[in-house]
C-alpha cells in the first residue's frame, strides 16, 4: 500500500530541522556517488506553461530510493484565480519498483530550499552571525528566515523588498511559523541600509539585476542566492563575486543555470567551475569551510533533484511513524 500525503500532512512530518538532517544526507550522496540525478527536463505546456521533471536516484547502505519530482508553472494561472506553481513528488523503492507515497510537494520544494541554504550557512557564516538582510518577501524568503535562524539564532531580520503588501505577508508567515521564536522583523529603505552591521544575507527574488553593491558588503559576510533559476537572472554582483569564495549546490547544474554565476564568467569577471566548491565536498570534510573571520562566502543553489528524494524518503519515514496519510493500493 502507497501512501497519499497532503501538503498539510507534509508540514505535520516535516519541519525545519528534519529539512536539514534531510540536505546532509543528500549532499552527502551526491558528493560520494550514490546518487544519481539527471538534470531536469522541461517540457512546455498550453499557452506559455511549463512542466519540470527532476528525477534522482540515492542508493546507500540504509536506502535504495527513486523520486520523480513534477513541477508545472502555469502564468495564466494568476487571471484564474489558481496558483502560477504546483508541485508533486513520486517516491518508489528502487529495490522492488514498488511505488511508497504519492505527496504534495510545494511545502517540500519550499523547505528543501531554505534547509540547503541553512546547511550551507552553517557550514560557511561566522559562528558569531546574527542580523540576516533578506531580499524579497515571497514564500522561498520565508523557509530562508526559518532556516537560518535554525542555525544561526537571529537577533533582526531587515527585509529589503518592493511591495508593502509582500512584506506584512512575510512577517506573517514568519510569526506563524516561528510564533515566539520569531525575531524582530524590519521594512528596510535599502538595500545599503539594510546591509549595515549584517553579517548574513539571502537571495529570493525573481532578479534580472544585482540587488546590492560589493561596497557594502561587510567583512566575514555569508551570503546564499537562490532566486535566480536562469541564465538571464542575477541576484549578486560580479564584483562582489570575485572577491568572495564560491559554492555550489552542482557545478554541472550551475554551468546550466545560474546567472548569477554565467554573467560575471561570460565577462571574466570570475574564475570557472573548476574554482568552485560543491557543497556535497564540505559536507562530507573533503574540503574546508570558512578559512577566515573576514572571508566572504557565497553559496548559489538552483535546486537538485537529489534534495527531493531525500526529502521525500524523510517525511515518507516520518509520516509511517505517526500514521499520517491515506493509505492506497495503486
Amino acid at each position: 500500500m502507497a501512501l497519499i500525503l497532503s501538503r498539510l500532512d507534509v508540514q505535520h512530518c516535516f519541519t525545519m530541522s528534519d529539512a536539514i538532517i534531510a540536505m546532509r544526507t543528500a549532499f552527502t550522496a551526491l558528493s560520494t556517488g550514490q546518487a544519481e540525478m539527471p538534470q531536469r527536463l522541461a517540457v512546455g505546456l498550453h499557452e506559455t506553461g511549463l512542466a519540470l521533471l527532476m528525477p534522482s536516484l540515492i542508493h546507500t547502505l540504509e536506502a535504495h530510493t527513486f523520486g520523480l519530482k513534477i513541477i508545472t508553472q502555469v502564468p495564466g494561472n494568476s487571471a484564474r484565480g489558481l496558483p502560477r506553481s504546483y508541485a508533486s513528488v513520486l517516491l518508489l523503492d528502487a529495490v522492488t519498483g514498488k511505488t511508497l507515497a504519492i505527496m504534495e510537494g510545494g511545502w517540500l520544494t519550499a523547505m528543501r530550499t531554505g534547509a540547503a541554504s541553512g546547511l550551507a550557512t552553517d557550514l560557511l557564516a561566522r559562528r558569531d552571525a546574527s542580523v540576516l538582510a533578506l531580499f524579497g518577501a515571497g514564500v522561498q524568503a520565508s523557509t530562508q528566515v526559518l532556516a537560518i535562524h535554525a542555525v544561526r539564532p537571529l537577533d533582526e531580520v531587515r527585509v529589503v523588498n518592493r511591495s508593502d503588501e509582500h512584506y506584512q505577508s512575510l512577517v506573517a508567515r514568519l510569526h506563524d511559523l516561528l510564533g515566539a521564536a520569531c525575531p524582530p522583523i524590519v521594512h528596510a529603505p535599502s538595500a545599503a541600509e539594510a546591509l549595515v552591521g549584517a553579517s548574513l544575507v539571502a537571495c529570493a527574488t525573481a532578479s534580472t539585476t544585482p540587488l546590492f553593491r560589493w561596497e557594502n558588503i561587510a567583512p566575514g559576510t555569508h551570503i546564499n542566492a537562490i532566486g535566480a533559476f536562469t541564465p538571464d537572472m542575477c541576484e549578486v554582483d560580479g564584483e562582489t563575486l570575485a572577491h568572495a569564495r564560491i559554492v555550489v549546490d552542482q557545478r554541472e547544474a550551475a554551468m546550466i543555470e545560474a546567472g548569477d554565476l554565467l554573467q560575471p564568467l561570460a565577462l571574466g569577471k570570475i574564475a570557472g567551475p573548476a574554482t568552485w566548491i560543491e557543497l556535497g565536498s564540505l559536507v562530507t570534510g573533503e574540503r574546508f569551510s570558512r578559512q577566515s573571520e573576514d572571508e566572504v562566502t557565497f553559496f548559489k543553489a538552483v535546486g537538485l533533484g537529489v534534495q527531493d528524494v531525500a526529502s521525500a524518503l524523510l517525511v515518507y519515514s516520518r509520516a509511517r511513524e505517526m500514521g499520517v496519510g491515506v493509505e492506497v493500493d495503486v
